[in-house]
């Protein structure tokens, strides 16, 4: 009897510490900011995965926000690296290759909740930027096109503006019914990421386009379709971040330039699209 009873009590109490050690802590991540210097073109940002580590282990991918539950107890180090949609498709998700990954201590306590707010950074790049912020802008109106780019202040389109600060804009009508604006950079090939990043509301499909000279012809090609962010004269801004890596790689390309169109179509009088802090980021040189 004296055994039975030694032996039941030895296993509540390992069926106890069990428990315990599966109660998780949950990691809460609420969103990823980024910290960006003028020279990167400021840090606006559309993160919304989370790729979490606990001492260098993966724990998994999490959409934003995060409630993540991971065992253990003490102090331990957790890793963020901030995910993004790539071209803007819902179901392509990557770690995005030019922001940093963000590390913290955190002492875990099984059923106990901890709140993190991870900043990450931009690592080494080359940046061209386009913030619309002087008085001519460096995308240029293209020979299709019959609509110049507009600049709108502050002060003129409060309505307008993402940050308080000046963007650009297009308004299509039945005189003037296409645009395009592009680079004029005649961009070099590279061999690693290279990432268009813009931020833009249209009430119109915005094609983003490539430029380039092969064998001697000049090509201009589609690359991206992004649909309206806003219904019809309404303003509604989004964030894309547009892989461009195949191209800027490919082989006996040269003068790679990058353009943004859209075009009055389906019995459409009217259109308006905006934009704002174009950067294109390749490997630092």
């Amino acid at each position: 009897m004296t055994t039975t009873l030694g032996i039941l009590i030895a296993l509540f109490l390992l069926v106890g510490c069990r428990k315990t050690e599966d109660v998780p802590t949950y990691v809460e991540i609420p969103t990823i900011s980024v910290s960006a210097t003028s020279e990167q073109g400021g840090g606006s940002s559309k993160i919304t995965e989370a790729w979490v580590t606990v001492d260098e282990r993966s724990v998994g991918v999490w959409e934003l926000p995060a409630r993540v539950p991971v065992i253990g107890t003490g102090s331990h180090t957790i890793g963020v690296t901030a995910g993004i949609r790539r071209n803007g498709a819902y179901d392509d998700r990557v770690r995005y290759p030019y922001y940093t990954t963000w590390r913290t201590t955190v002492d875990l306590e099984p059923a106990a909740t901890r709140v993190v707010a991870p900043q990450v950074q931009y690592t080494s790049a080359t940046f061209w930027k386009e913030q619309f912020n002087e008085a001519e802008s460096q995308l240029i109106r293209g020979s299709g096109s019959d609509t110049t780019l507009q600049l709108y202040s502050a002060a003129a389109r409060p309505d307008a503006t993402l940050d308080g600060t000046q963007c650009g804009g297009f308004v299509l009508d039945t005189a003037h019914d296409r645009v395009i604006l592009y680079t004029e950079q005649d961009f070099p090939g590279e061999s690693g990421p290279v990432y268009l990043e813009m931020d833009y509301s249209t009430d119109i499909e915005l094609t983003i386009g490539l430029l380039y000279t092969e064998e001697g012809t000049a090509v201009s090609e589609p690359w991206v379709v992004l649909v309206p962010t806003a219904s019809i004269g309404a303003i509604k801004w989004n964030k894309v971040y547009i892989d461009l890596s195949d191209f800027f790689y490919q082989p006996g390309f040269s003068g790679r330039d990058i353009y943004i169109g859209a075009q009055l179509s389906g019995g459409r009088t009217s259109a308006a699209g905006y934009l704002d802090n174009v950067k294109i980021i390749r490997p630092a040189s």
